[in-house]
């Protein structure tokens, strides 16, 4: 029987995604997707700097930017336009991630390049097969596929949101209280976009209206579904143009597709059983007002690539990846709450319901993003669980100098002890020396920082015993030298 370090079920971009950061760290990946083509039409819009980051580091930072446009900025705005509350964003903004914050893709296209990239990477990717269940043991798991059983120590499944895996494992989705119908729709536009490139949430009584940019000629429509409106009216092109007749007209552009979509709010109750990892909308689901949906599910597959790796090498202890579903979930379940809180404020503004949420869940409202409140970090630092920041030194991204493992960041490697040292090496982690003025604010004058390969700040210490101090509790959270 054919076996691989990790098969991967599903063949979108959370799952593609994490076949490319898996196989860029040497494991034998095979990928089973059972459409043998990239979906044809865009789903997911939006990316952060965080996920620009993840492909950053997998080497694909100038592809990602030819396939991607930056925004403007975003706002809640009444129904005659006036902002209510929002934020904009100056033309060639980086952000301290060290990338613009907020960059539209056309979602076919990105797709076929991460495929692209997989592959060469070295994963295998197995399209037009089925795959009919998985079944685990204590040394691995079996994979049955169209193409015969295959072996793998670990399972991946990033089969979408009706995800047969997770049903055939008994995992239950746990609603978190939000179902609306919404018609979306996009348009390739002829010509240059007369519209401002601002993601707006338009609150208007009569009905809800999201209107986002896209990349190149690319522009999507989210419009809430009314009682008594259906999806088959609501679809017909005509119908469409008749709704965003005061933007566009039928001779502006083509409509790429109508569809209507019902938001959920969903996390699965566990994201790991056994041997086998639930990621993207196999795991979660969520209304897309805050775009992070498929940003989710790429922060499942970074945070599941560097775990399995070192669980490979025999550099950590299988109780690495509990940390997994440790620190995944509660991160999905608050990223969750934050959309939909979002949702409801669309409503709430426009004066159709009261929800009782705060003006800060809305764009440029000041509420911050969810962090890793659990897992393996350490210490009540206020960075700690949150993104390190990336300057960009003399033309080049921070990270470059990191690797692709843990760095410790130090102003003196003569504050660190030996023995702490030594148990850093055996999983090959950086030691960058840094000088004032770069990381002030962050890193301690005589203290570290302990920053993770998905480049979260692990720890943040005063000095040589809070280190040793870190250091020990990590480690035995990781089984290093177990």
């Amino acid at each position: 029987m054919n076996s691989v370090d990790v098969a991967i079920i599903g063949g979108g971009p959370v799952g593609v995604a994490a076949a490319l950061l898996l196989a860029d760290r040497g494991c034998s990946v095979r990928l089973f997707e059972r459409a043998t083509g990239v979906y044809d039409l865009p789903r997911a819009v939006g990316m952060d700097a965080e996920i620009q980051r993840v492909f950053q580091n997998a080497g694909l930072v100038d592809r990602l930017r030819s396939l991607t446009t930056p925004i403007d900025g975003a706002e809640f705005v009444d129904a005659e336009g006036t902002r209510i509350v929002g934020g904009d964003i100056a033309p060639g903004t980086v952000g301290p991630l060290g990338h613009h914050p907020t960059v539209m893709y056309h979602q076919p296209w990105l797709e076929a390049m991460l495929r692209d990239a997989a592959v060469m990477a070295g994963a295998e990717l197995h399209l037009g097969v089925e795959v009919f269940g998985v079944g685990q043991d204590d040394d691995g798991v079996t994979v049955e596929t169209g193409d015969g059983d295959v072996r793998a120590r670990w399972v991946v499944a990033a089969d979408g949101a009706g995800s047969p895996i997770r049903k055939a494992l008994g995992v239950a989705f746990i609603d978190q209280g939000f179902d609306q119908d919404w018609l979306v729709f996009d348009v390739a536009l002829n010509g240059p976009d007369p519209m401002p490139r601002l993601a707006q949430q338009i609150c208007d009584p009569a009905r809800p209206v999201t209107v986002v940019p896209g990349h190149a000629n690319f522009r999507r429509w989210e419009l809430q579904l009314q009682p008594g409106e259906s999806a088959e009216e609501m679809t017909k092109p005509d119908r469409v143009w008749e709704l965003i007749g005061r933007w566009l007209g039928p001779d502006d552009g083509e409509l790429s597709r109508a569809v209507v979509y019902r938001f959920h709010a969903t996390v699965a109750e566990r994201m790991r059983v056994g041997r086998v990892f639930l990621a993207g909308d196999a795991a979660h689901q969520m209304p897309p007002f805050l775009g992070q949906g498929l940003c989710s599910g790429i922060r499942d597959a970074a945070n599941l690539a560097w775990k399995l790796d070192l669980v490979r090498r025999g550099l950590a202890s299988e109780r690495l990846l509990d940390s997994y579903d440790e620190e995944r979930r509660p991160h999905a379940v608050d990223m969750v709450a934050h959309a939909v809180e979002t949702g409801r404020l669309i409503d709430q503004l426009a004066g159709r319901i009261d929800s009782g949420v705060g003006i800060e869940a809305a764009y440029g409202g000041g509420r911050e993003f969810p962090y890793l409140r659990h897992g393996l970090v350490h210490g009540d630092h206020p960075r700690v669980g949150k993104q390190m920041p990336q300057p960009i030194v003399d033309g080049r991204f921070f990270d470059d100098r990191l690797g692709h493992g843990f760095a410790l960041l130090v102003r003196d490697r003569s504050m660190i002890p030996e023995t702490v040292e030594r148990l850093w090496s055996t999983v090959d982690a950086a030691i960058v020396e840094v000088a004032p003025p770069l990381f002030d604010g962050l890193l301690p004058p005589r203290g570290a920082v302990i920053v993770r390969p998905d480049r979260y700040v692990a720890a943040v210490v005063d000095d040589a015993d809070g280190l040793t101090s870190a250091t020990e509790a990590l480690a035995a959270r990781m089984g290093l030298g177990a």
